[in-house]
């Protein structure tokens, strides 16, 4: 689970933010802003989110010692737009208030896919729909969605084969194992179950090759 550190001064912004990352399947820490103090290195965090608008909230500490605690997270600075000639070098992205929580929590996930997913196939993401390989999580337009073992494991298998037909038989060997004597049909109850749960859009993305098996589509068709 990716962890989220808001750091802010004013707790309505804090508040207001909590529960949609929470929701979404994030880990959240809220930090009061202090001008004596730098964050607790202890502290991990994959994603600090920091309110930098100023007067009249309390202060948080400046970019450089952000950096020097937490030298790997990923930055993203709620600012005014009178701040953005100054903003500094090393910022993921920035937001503007007013501030809808389901943006924040959509620049969040692109801004981690952005940095991990690419790089360390911890994450696989196709359109809004996200699997975390570490985490065992699965999201769908940043909400979180509660899937079974198996059926979380169908749906790695079918997303790690992107864009391949996958036989019936080749899923029941390779998610259910070779020692399974299910028939085919409980691959077919397990994909109903799961284009349900992912929603309308998301289930698209699983397509039926009539007479074959199943086929993982990077993207929704039209």
């Amino acid at each position: 689970m990716f962890r989220v550190t808001l750091v802010s001064g004013d707790a309505s912004l804090t508040t207001s933010l909590r529960g949609p990352l929470a929701d979404a399947g994030y880990e959240v820490v809220a930090l009061a802003g202090s001008e004596e103090s730098e964050p607790d290195p202890a502290a991990a965090a994959d994603v600090l989110a920091v309110d930098w608008r100023g007067a009249p909230l309390r202060p948080v500490p400046p970019f450089a010692a952000l950096r020097r605690a937490w030298p790997r997270a990923l930055l993203i600075a709620v600012v005014t737009s009178d701040q953005l000639a100054d903003l500094p070098p090393g910022l993921e992205d920035f937001v503007l208030p007013p501030l809808a929580p389901e943006e924040f929590v959509a620049r969040i996930r692109q801004a981690l896919w952005r940095r991990r997913g690419a790089g360390s196939g911890d994450l696989i993401v196709a359109g809004d729909l996200s699997l975390d390989l570490t985490s065992f999580q699965v999201l769908v337009g940043g909400q979180a969605v509660a899937l079974t073992y198996m059926e979380y494991q169908l749906l790695r298998y079918l997303m790690t084969h992107a864009g391949m037909v996958v036989t019936r038989e080749t899923l029941l060997n390779r998610v259910w194992g070779y020692d399974y004597y299910g028939g085919m049909r409980t691959v077919d109850v397990h994909i109903r179950r799961l284009r349900a749960k992912l929603g309308p859009v998301a289930a698209r993305q699983i397509e039926t090759v009539r007479n074959a098996g199943y086929r993982f589509a990077e993207m929704p068709g039209p």
